[in-house]
């Protein structure tokens, strides 16, 4: 035989010492009724030693004819056994509040005790009771002779035996349905507690989704509330700044300029911020800066008062006539867009916004007929052969009405108002011509960029001939209109400036009139 390892030593040692105390352990009950009962032999041996009476003599003294304390022996004897009864009670009591002081028994099952009598499990006091009444009234009536009971007294505890014995077997052979509906209610409650339990958990999950969502979402809505203040922020201030003293009183907003240096303010602090416990705090702070300063904008009473100057023309309505005309301008090329901007302020045909490749001899002698002036002045030169050419190459010069006086102004017929009808009329000519050219330039497909921003239904888009006829509107209307006119232009120089800045005015007036 191979020697035993330590371990194995050791193994044999413990299961050396626990198996008598499990022994022992075993043996505890029956010891201590044995030790009980030898105690008691002892005592009444004793007595028996010493010559005093013993048990059959205590009998037979309360057996003895006309004794009277048999019934008080037996009463002390039911007093016992209702003190003993009580004790046990007491005793699982106590075993039942020291399971439920046990820290790993569950809330749901400290609700379930706190329902039952005396937290105990069901039925045991109800049993306990049957108990009692067995006990007690079975040797009451066993004994009613001796005990010298009436028939009456004996009927009242037969009744009450009869009554308990007869509700607690009845209860417990018919109640299989009960307890079976009992054990479906609690499963039935069980499962309500575990759904409630996986819906709070499923709402803490869903919040942190959301918390997670937002904090990742952080970064895109800063940028883009920093972009949008950016955006009012330097049209309201070129407005203010370089507008503002030129246009009539009362057509900035009160709080405008309150607005653009809150707005500042918010903008400058989220500029600071990308993540973190401040940036919502700086991002709110900037949103409603922002909706402060759209409200205050005044770009919105600049677009509300030129409306006024154009008639409604398009599905639009006045103020999308407005920004039809400022949208073209800012979506126009350099050459387009400065033709664009003679036109809607009416301004003088200036020889370099002549261009001799879009403007033929043929325009010219088709576009004679819009100028009253040139068309009776050069009446009967317009027969001449080379005329129209001849006339193009001048009107291109700075010294145009230097060079026509010259060669036709010695016939005073011409031009009876002298130089300056000659003047006037070329002015009125290079008018015609820079329509005719600026007619060529709004196309579809640049009406429907500069309207991007309003979203119109393809039905609602203008047509060119609608769109030129609005430009055309926009340069003559306002003479009556001094307030109307001085916003009309006020918006014609922002497009310029924010054609530098590339920022789409219609962009803008769509989220100001919103």
């Amino acid at each position: 035989m191979p020697p035993a390892t330590p371990a194995e030593n050791s193994e044999g040692t413990t299961a050396g010492r626990s198996i008598p105390l499990e022994l022992l352990y075993i043996m505890r009950l029956p010891l201590r009724i044995l030790l009980t009962g030898v105690a008691i032999a002892t005592v009444l041996g004793t007595a028996v030693a010493l010559g005093l009476p013993g048990p059959e003599a205590l009998f037979a003294a309360f057996a003895a004819p006309g004794a009277t304390g048999l019934p008080a022996l037996i009463g002390m004897m039911i007093f016992l056994v209702g003190i003993g009864f009580a004790a046990f009670l007491w005793w699982l009591a106590a075993r039942s509040f020291a399971l439920v002081a046990n820290p790993a028994i569950g809330p749901e099952r400290l609700a379930g005790l706190r329902d039952l009598p005396l937290a105990l499990p069901e039925g045991t006091v109800r049993a306990l009771l049957a108990l009692i009444v067995g006990v007690i009234g079975l040797p009451l009536l066993l004994f009613s002779k001796t005990l010298g009971l009436t028939d009456a007294i004996a009927g009242y505890v037969n009744g009450i035996v009869t009554g308990v014995f007869g509700f607690y077997f009845g209860t417990r052979s018919t109640g299989a349905d009960v307890q079976i509906a009992r054990r479906a209610t609690e499963q039935l409650a069980e499962r309500e507690r575990a759904t409630g339990a996986l819906a709070a958990e499923a709402e803490a999950l869903r919040q942190k989704a959301e918390g997670a969502a937002r904090d990742a979402a952080l970064p895109g809505r800063i940028e883009a509330t920093r972009g949008s203040l950016a955006r009012h922020i330097e049209v309201a201030g070129i407005i203010l700044d370089e507008f503002g003293p030129l246009l009539p009183k009362g057509m900035i907003p009160e709080g405008a300029a309150r607005a653009l240096s809150t707005a500042r303010d918010a903008a400058a602090a989220l500029q600071r911020q990308q993540s973190g416990p401040g940036a919502e705090g700086a991002l709110k702070s900037a949103t409603d800066a922002l909706a402060g300063l759209i409200g205050a904008q005044p770009l919105a009473p600049l677009l509300r008062a030129a409306a006024s100057l154009l008639p409604a023309g398009t599905a639009l309505g006045p103020i999308g006539a407005v920004a039809t005309v400022i949208g073209l301008g800012w979506q126009f090329g350099a050459a387009e867009y400065q033709r664009w901007r003679a036109r809607v302020l009416a301004a003088p045909f200036a020889p370099q916004l002549f261009d001799a490749g879009l403007i033929t001899p043929s325009s010219v002698e088709l576009r004679m007929e819009s100028s009253p002036i040139f068309a009776r002045a050069f009446k009967n030169e317009a027969a001449r052969p080379g005329f129209f050419a001849d006339l193009l190459s001048k009107i291109g010069q700075d010294d145009a009405g230097a060079r026509l006086w010259a060669e036709y102004g010695a016939d005073a017929t011409r031009f009876p108002g002298g130089q300056a009808e000659l003047e006037a009329g070329l002015e009125e000519f290079r008018a015609a011509l820079l329509a005719d050219l600026a007619a060529r330039d709004a196309t579809p497909e640049k009406i429907a960029a500069a309207l991007a921003p309003l979203s119109p239904s393809p039905g609602a888009l203008p047509s060119t001939d609608q769109v030129n006829r609005l430009m055309d509107q926009a340069g003559k209307a306002g003479e009556d209109q001094p307030e109307a006119r001085a916003a009309f232009e006020a918006l014609v120089m922002l497009t310029g400036h924010l054609r530098d800045r590339k920022l789409d005015p219609v962009g803008l007036m769509a989220e100001v009139m919103s």
